[in-house]
């Protein structure tokens, strides 16, 4: 009776006490992007994309498939942007590159350390068409918008590969 009684009671307790955790796909509450290039002044960015950072913060958002508003806690996916190149060297004179590589850390609101940090790296290569296919070269701003876009996909799809926040973070503004 007394072994029956104490299981009764354990399994009470254990299921009394609230799981804390996160669904999938987590949540994000902020985003951050940064240009800061190495051997590149930012302003060769902002020259011919005056907007380079926020096109980059709205894309990322616009593949943020659980985006927190109103002081929900999430995610902080802070991004920065390392490189612009045109194939490995400086961007083109007209401002033409086709390879992006940052580092985004995710870092969940409330935690002390970052949950993950990662490289992203976005190349875009050329090939031969079949006989007989007709090519069309893309504009300057459908291939601005396809490299912004890749990126931002690249960096959603590494939350994947976060693991959970801890259980104190998760909880802390509950």
């Amino acid at each position: 009776m007394l072994k029956t009684a104490t299981a009764a009671i354990a399994l009470t307790l254990v299921s009394a006490v609230p799981g804390f955790s996160l669904d999938r796909p987590f949540p994000v509450s902020g985003v951050e992007v940064a240009t800061d290039l190495d051997g590149v002044a930012v302003s060769d960015v902002t020259n011919f994309y005056p907007a380079f950072n926020e096109d980059l913060e709205k894309a990322i958002w616009a593949e943020v498939e659980n985006p927190q508003t109103g002081g929900s806690r999430g995610f902080n996916i802070d991004v920065k942007v390392t490189s612009i190149e045109l194939d490995d060297a400086a961007m083109g004179p007209a401002g033409e590159f086709n390879e992006m590589t940052g580092i985004v850390t995710y870092t969940f609101d409330g935690a002390d350390q970052a949950s993950g940090t990662f490289p992203i790296e976005v190349k875009a290569t050329a090939g031969d068409a079949p006989t007989g296919v007709i090519v069309v070269a893309p504009s300057e701003a459908d291939y601005y918008r396809a490299m912004v876009m890749a990126f931002a996909s690249g960096v959603t799809d590494r939350m994947a590969d976060l693991p959970e926040p801890t259980a104190d973070a998760i909880q802390e503004d509950r």
